[in-house]
Protein backbone atom coordinates (compact mmCIF):
# COMPACT_ATOMS: atom_id res chain seq x y z
CA UNK A 1 0.00 0.00 0.00
CA UNK A 2 1.17 3.51 -0.89
CA UNK A 3 0.21 6.48 1.28
CA UNK A 4 -0.15 9.85 -0.44
CA UNK A 5 -0.15 12.98 1.68
CA UNK A 6 -2.03 15.49 -0.42
CA UNK A 7 -4.57 18.28 -0.12
CA UNK A 8 -2.81 20.09 -2.98
CA UNK A 9 -2.81 20.26 -6.77
CA UNK A 10 0.22 17.96 -6.69
CA UNK A 11 -1.63 15.48 -4.47
CA UNK A 12 -4.42 15.17 -7.03
CA UNK A 13 -1.87 14.72 -9.83
CA UNK A 14 -0.27 11.87 -7.88
CA UNK A 15 -3.65 10.26 -7.19
CA UNK A 16 -4.55 10.45 -10.89
CA UNK A 17 -1.20 8.86 -11.78
CA UNK A 18 -1.73 5.98 -9.33
CA UNK A 19 -5.25 5.45 -10.71
CA UNK A 20 -3.81 5.14 -14.22
CA UNK A 21 -1.26 2.62 -12.92
CA UNK A 22 -4.00 0.76 -11.02
CA UNK A 23 -1.96 0.91 -7.81
CA UNK A 24 -3.62 0.70 -4.39
CA UNK A 25 -3.14 3.85 -2.32
CA UNK A 26 -4.48 5.81 0.63
CA UNK A 27 -4.99 9.54 0.08
CA UNK A 28 -4.52 11.45 3.34
CA UNK A 29 -5.19 15.12 4.14
CA UNK A 30 -5.15 17.14 7.35
CA UNK A 31 -8.61 18.63 6.83
CA UNK A 32 -11.51 17.26 4.80
CA UNK A 33 -11.31 18.19 1.13
CA UNK A 34 -13.77 18.06 -1.74
CA UNK A 35 -14.02 14.42 -2.84
CA UNK A 36 -12.80 13.22 -6.22
CA UNK A 37 -13.23 9.91 -8.02
CA UNK A 38 -11.02 7.13 -6.68
CA UNK A 39 -11.24 3.53 -7.88
CA UNK A 40 -7.99 2.14 -6.53
CA UNK A 41 -7.62 4.59 -3.67
CA UNK A 42 -9.19 5.19 -0.29
CA UNK A 43 -9.48 8.50 1.52
CA UNK A 44 -8.89 9.63 5.10
CA UNK A 45 -8.50 13.01 6.77
CA UNK A 46 -7.30 14.26 10.11
CA UNK A 47 -3.97 15.38 11.56
CA UNK A 48 -1.51 12.60 12.41
CA UNK A 49 1.11 12.71 15.13
CA UNK A 50 3.96 10.17 15.16
CA UNK A 51 1.97 7.61 17.09
CA UNK A 52 -1.05 7.91 14.81
CA UNK A 53 1.12 7.66 11.71
CA UNK A 54 2.91 4.59 13.02
CA UNK A 55 -0.42 2.91 13.72
CA UNK A 56 -1.71 3.79 10.25
CA UNK A 57 1.41 2.47 8.52
CA UNK A 58 1.29 -0.82 10.44
CA UNK A 59 -2.42 -1.34 9.86
CA UNK A 60 -2.18 -0.57 6.13
CA UNK A 61 1.12 -2.42 5.58
CA UNK A 62 2.60 0.67 3.93
CA UNK A 63 5.55 0.08 1.59
CA UNK A 64 6.02 3.61 0.20
CA UNK A 65 4.99 7.18 0.99
CA UNK A 66 4.50 10.01 -1.50
CA UNK A 67 4.58 13.40 0.18
CA UNK A 68 2.69 15.85 -2.03
CA UNK A 69 1.54 18.08 0.83
CA UNK A 70 1.97 21.85 0.97
CA UNK A 71 5.62 22.98 1.06
CA UNK A 72 4.95 24.85 4.32
CA UNK A 73 3.53 21.77 6.09
CA UNK A 74 6.82 21.47 8.01
CA UNK A 75 5.47 19.44 10.92
CA UNK A 76 3.98 16.85 8.56
CA UNK A 77 7.21 16.58 6.54
CA UNK A 78 9.24 16.06 9.71
CA UNK A 79 6.79 13.49 11.11
CA UNK A 80 6.77 11.57 7.82
CA UNK A 81 10.56 11.57 7.74
CA UNK A 82 10.96 10.40 11.36
CA UNK A 83 8.38 7.61 11.12
CA UNK A 84 9.53 6.39 7.70
CA UNK A 85 13.17 6.28 8.78
CA UNK A 86 12.12 4.19 11.76
CA UNK A 87 10.09 1.82 9.58
CA UNK A 88 12.58 1.84 6.65
CA UNK A 89 9.85 3.13 4.32
CA UNK A 90 11.07 5.20 1.33
CA UNK A 91 9.55 8.67 0.88
CA UNK A 92 9.10 10.28 -2.53
CA UNK A 93 8.51 14.02 -2.48
CA UNK A 94 6.40 15.09 -5.47
CA UNK A 95 7.53 18.70 -5.58
CA UNK A 96 5.84 21.63 -7.26
CA UNK A 97 7.61 23.90 -9.76
CA UNK A 98 9.11 27.14 -8.45
CA UNK A 99 9.46 29.39 -11.49
CA UNK A 100 9.76 33.15 -11.06
CA UNK A 101 9.26 35.93 -13.61
CA UNK A 102 12.59 36.66 -15.32
CA UNK A 103 12.44 40.30 -14.23
CA UNK A 104 12.22 39.26 -10.56
CA UNK A 105 15.87 38.21 -10.58
CA UNK A 106 16.92 41.82 -11.21
CA UNK A 107 14.26 43.61 -9.20
CA UNK A 108 15.27 45.63 -6.15
CA UNK A 109 11.68 45.38 -4.95
CA UNK A 110 11.82 41.64 -4.14
CA UNK A 111 12.84 40.77 -0.58
CA UNK A 112 13.38 37.26 0.81
CA UNK A 113 13.00 36.13 4.41
CA UNK A 114 13.65 32.74 5.94
CA UNK A 115 10.82 32.96 8.48
CA UNK A 116 7.77 35.01 9.44
CA UNK A 117 9.62 36.87 12.24
CA UNK A 118 12.25 37.86 9.67
CA UNK A 119 9.49 38.92 7.25
CA UNK A 120 8.01 41.14 9.96
CA UNK A 121 11.42 42.77 10.48
CA UNK A 122 11.58 43.45 6.73
CA UNK A 123 8.11 45.00 6.74
CA UNK A 124 9.10 47.29 9.60
CA UNK A 125 12.18 48.30 7.62
CA UNK A 126 10.16 48.99 4.44
CA UNK A 127 7.47 50.93 6.36
CA UNK A 128 4.56 50.41 3.93
CA UNK A 129 1.24 52.10 4.67
CA UNK A 130 -0.91 49.05 3.90
CA UNK A 131 0.38 45.50 3.51
CA UNK A 132 -1.58 42.71 1.88
CA UNK A 133 -0.67 39.29 3.26
CA UNK A 134 -1.44 36.54 0.75
CA UNK A 135 -0.07 33.93 3.14
CA UNK A 136 -3.36 32.36 4.23
CA UNK A 137 -5.52 32.29 7.34
CA UNK A 138 -3.18 29.90 9.17
CA UNK A 139 -0.46 32.58 9.27
CA UNK A 140 -2.53 35.23 11.05
CA UNK A 141 -1.12 34.29 14.45
CA UNK A 142 2.46 34.32 13.13
CA UNK A 143 1.88 37.88 11.90
CA UNK A 144 0.17 39.11 15.09
CA UNK A 145 3.00 41.36 16.27
CA UNK A 146 2.79 43.26 12.97
CA UNK A 147 -0.98 43.65 12.46
CA UNK A 148 -1.46 44.66 16.09
CA UNK A 149 0.60 47.80 15.38
CA UNK A 150 0.32 48.38 11.62
CA UNK A 151 -2.36 48.24 8.96
CA UNK A 152 -2.48 44.86 7.27
CA UNK A 153 -5.04 43.20 5.03
CA UNK A 154 -5.09 39.42 4.90
CA UNK A 155 -6.58 37.55 1.97
CA UNK A 156 -8.31 34.31 2.94
CA UNK A 157 -10.62 31.84 1.25
CA UNK A 158 -14.29 32.90 1.28
CA UNK A 159 -15.43 30.18 3.67
CA UNK A 160 -17.10 30.32 7.07
CA UNK A 161 -14.37 28.12 8.52
CA UNK A 162 -11.62 30.55 7.45
CA UNK A 163 -13.51 33.58 8.75
CA UNK A 164 -14.14 31.84 12.08
CA UNK A 165 -10.44 31.02 12.41
CA UNK A 166 -9.50 34.66 11.75
CA UNK A 167 -12.10 35.80 14.27
CA UNK A 168 -10.72 33.43 16.93
CA UNK A 169 -7.28 34.94 16.40
CA UNK A 170 -8.72 38.39 17.11
CA UNK A 171 -7.97 39.69 13.64
CA UNK A 172 -10.14 42.69 12.60
CA UNK A 173 -12.78 41.22 10.29
CA UNK A 174 -12.93 44.47 8.32
CA UNK A 175 -9.33 43.91 7.26
CA UNK A 176 -10.04 40.52 5.69
CA UNK A 177 -10.24 40.14 1.92
CA UNK A 178 -12.40 37.12 1.12
CA UNK A 179 -11.22 35.91 -2.25
CA UNK A 180 -10.18 32.62 -3.78
CA UNK A 181 -7.09 33.18 -5.96
CA UNK A 182 -7.92 32.70 -9.63
CA UNK A 183 -4.38 32.73 -11.00
CA UNK A 184 -5.26 35.61 -13.32
CA UNK A 185 -2.91 38.58 -13.38
CA UNK A 186 -5.64 41.20 -13.79
CA UNK A 187 -7.49 39.88 -10.71
CA UNK A 188 -4.39 40.36 -8.57
CA UNK A 189 -3.73 43.84 -9.96
CA UNK A 190 -7.35 44.80 -9.35
CA UNK A 191 -7.14 43.77 -5.69
CA UNK A 192 -3.88 45.67 -5.17
CA UNK A 193 -5.37 48.84 -6.65
CA UNK A 194 -8.82 48.53 -5.06
CA UNK A 195 -7.45 48.24 -1.51
CA UNK A 196 -4.62 50.74 -1.87
CA UNK A 197 -1.96 48.10 -1.20
CA UNK A 198 1.66 49.29 -1.27
CA UNK A 199 3.41 46.04 -0.25
CA UNK A 200 2.73 42.32 -0.70
CA UNK A 201 3.65 39.55 1.72
CA UNK A 202 3.63 36.09 0.13
CA UNK A 203 4.91 32.58 0.74
CA UNK A 204 7.24 30.80 -1.67
CA UNK A 205 4.37 28.59 -2.75
CA UNK A 206 5.44 27.84 -6.32
CA UNK A 207 3.52 27.87 -9.57
CA UNK A 208 0.50 26.02 -8.22
CA UNK A 209 0.28 28.67 -5.49
CA UNK A 210 0.29 31.34 -8.25
CA UNK A 211 3.49 32.92 -6.91
CA UNK A 212 4.72 34.12 -10.37
CA UNK A 213 1.36 35.85 -10.95
CA UNK A 214 1.44 37.57 -7.55
CA UNK A 215 5.00 38.81 -8.09
CA UNK A 216 4.24 40.04 -11.63
CA UNK A 217 1.15 41.90 -10.39
CA UNK A 218 3.19 43.62 -7.67
CA UNK A 219 5.95 44.56 -10.13
CA UNK A 220 3.42 46.04 -12.57
CA UNK A 221 1.91 48.05 -9.70
CA UNK A 222 5.38 49.19 -8.63
CA UNK A 223 5.18 47.86 -5.07
CA UNK A 224 7.63 45.69 -3.08
CA UNK A 225 7.13 42.00 -2.34
CA UNK A 226 8.35 40.18 0.76
CA UNK A 227 8.65 36.43 0.14
CA UNK A 228 8.83 33.94 3.00
CA UNK A 229 11.06 31.14 1.71
CA UNK A 230 9.77 27.59 1.87
CA UNK A 231 11.19 25.38 4.63
CA UNK A 232 13.91 22.89 3.77
CA UNK A 233 12.70 19.34 3.19
CA UNK A 234 14.17 16.39 5.13
CA UNK A 235 17.34 14.98 3.55
CA UNK A 236 15.79 11.50 3.46
CA UNK A 237 13.17 12.53 0.87
CA UNK A 238 13.62 11.52 -2.78
CA UNK A 239 12.47 14.59 -4.72
CA UNK A 240 10.76 14.33 -8.12
CA UNK A 241 8.84 16.89 -10.18
CA UNK A 242 7.59 14.82 -13.13
CA UNK A 243 5.35 11.80 -13.62
CA UNK A 244 8.16 9.95 -15.40
CA UNK A 245 10.47 10.47 -12.41
CA UNK A 246 7.73 9.35 -10.02
CA UNK A 247 7.15 6.22 -12.09
CA UNK A 248 10.87 5.43 -12.12
CA UNK A 249 11.14 5.73 -8.34
CA UNK A 250 8.03 3.63 -7.70
CA UNK A 251 9.38 0.89 -9.99
CA UNK A 252 12.70 0.99 -8.15
CA UNK A 253 10.98 0.75 -4.76
CA UNK A 254 8.79 -2.11 -5.98
CA UNK A 255 11.85 -4.09 -7.14
CA UNK A 256 13.61 -3.53 -3.82
CA UNK A 257 10.50 -4.55 -1.90
CA UNK A 258 10.06 -7.79 -3.86
CA UNK A 259 13.77 -8.59 -3.59
CA UNK A 260 13.54 -8.29 0.19
CA UNK A 261 10.57 -10.63 0.53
Amino acid sequence: MIVVFGGTTEGKLVARFLEEKELAYLYSTKTEVEPFVMVHGKYRFGALDERGMEHLFRRRNVTAVIDAAHPFASLLHETVSDVCLRFSIPVIRFERIYDLPREAAYSKNIYYSSSFPEAIDLLRFLKPKRVLAMTGVQTIDALRSYWKEHEMRVRILPSGKSVMHAQKQGFPLGNLILHKPSGFLEDERRIIRAYGIDCLLVKESGNSGFLPVKITAAMLCGIPVVIVKRPKLPDSFITVTKRSELNRQLERISKLHHAGE
